[in-house]
């Protein structure tokens, strides 16, 4: 047996399993699956004859050896792979069209004669079934959903102004025992959430930490909003009432979920009170900051009584008016 490092790619037919596709359809999307995955990457320059691959049914795992730089992956193999999509869809019946879901990452892969064993192949299939890729993909009406681990992000795409890194938006991975985050591209998508998100990226003078940031409904007109005065440590109290953000793990995990802005610039402080007082009055230094935490509280605690409680602050914060 032996290890290499690999780029490791994997791909997903949304709803293959459909009961309206009958064996026919299923033929020519696997067949037709093949043939987009082949003209994507020669006309990518990663020679397919030159690759790993293994067939999953309704997918795919494919190996890329390093002779062919990662960010090819990123910058030009999805725009030919999209095309393929595109052109594939054109001429075949409804039951037989095709949405892709593709995970990137790479990591350390043992291979013998029987095929290959990796934890980063495990993680990369993880990052293929994460729930808001799925319900981004199907919600959007586009044909391919980039699904990026947070290494392949920050060591490949963030490093390549090419690959364009602000298309991407940072999702939460829960599946199985895996819990991560990733980044996720609709590339075919204008008003995708990771196209929406990137816009809040520029941070707005400080406010007083008792103001609020500007509310949704009011940015989209042309008045200057009234500020919604909110105590900070009412926030801090809301948010101190979950168990998982009194763990220092949890909060790291919290954070990872902001935007890769915000959280670069949250500091750390060893007393838990003051690490989530400086995590809140960081996240209202940033148009949506606030929104950004309370959205990713929601996504780790679901509807426990401090998700409500904060939902109900978020509510405040939406408001025009001042009681």
């Amino acid at each position: 047996m032996t290890t290499q490092h690999r780029a490791i790619v994997a791909v997903d037919v949304a709803s293959f399993t459909d009961p309206m596709r009958t064996m026919i359809h299923l033929r020519a999307v696997h067949e037709g699956l093949y043939d987009m995955l082949r003209a994507a990457f020669d006309e990518a320059g990663i020679l397919w004859k030159a690759l790993y691959h293994e067939d999953r049914g309704d997918g795919a795992m494919i190996l890329i050896p390093a002779d062919f730089p990662k960010v090819w992956l990123v910058d030009q193999w999805h725009t030919r792979l999209l095309s393929a999509l595109r052109r594939y869809n054109s001429v075949h019946a409804a039951e037989a069209r095709v949405q892709l879901r593709v995970a990137l990452h790479h990591g350390e892969v043992y291979a013998d004669s029987e095929g290959v064993v990796s934890h980063a192949v495990n993680l990369t299939f993880r990052l293929l079934d994460a729930g808001q890729a799925k319900s981004a993909l199907a919600d959007s009406g586009g044909l391919l959903a980039l699904i990026a681990s947070d290494e392949f992000y920050r060591d490949v795409i963030e490093q390549d102004p090419a690959a364009d890194p602000a298309s991407y938006q940072r999702i939460a991975v829960s599946v199985k025992q895996t819990h991560t985050v990733a980044w996720l591209r609709l590339p075919d998508v204008a008003h995708s959430p990771a196209s929406q998100a990137s816009m809040a990226h520029a941070p707005v003078a400080q406010v007083p930490v008792a103001r609020a940031s500007m509310s949704r409904a009011s940015m989209a007109g042309h008045e200057q909003p009234r500020a919604r005065v909110m105590p900070l440590s009412e926030i801090v109290d809301a948010l101190l009432e979950l168990p998982f953000v009194r763990d220092a793990a949890g909060r790291t995990m919290l954070i990872d979920m902001l935007p890769r802005h915000i959280a670069n610039a949250v500091p750390y402080h060893a007393a838990t009170r003051l690490h989530v007082f400086a995590l809140v009055r960081t996240c209202l230094l940033y148009e949506q900051g606030l929104f950004d935490l309370i959205e990713a509280v929601r996504q780790l605690d679901g509807d426990s009584g401090g998700v409500r409680r904060l939902e109900g602050i978020e509510r405040l914060l939406l408001s025009d008016s001042v009681d």
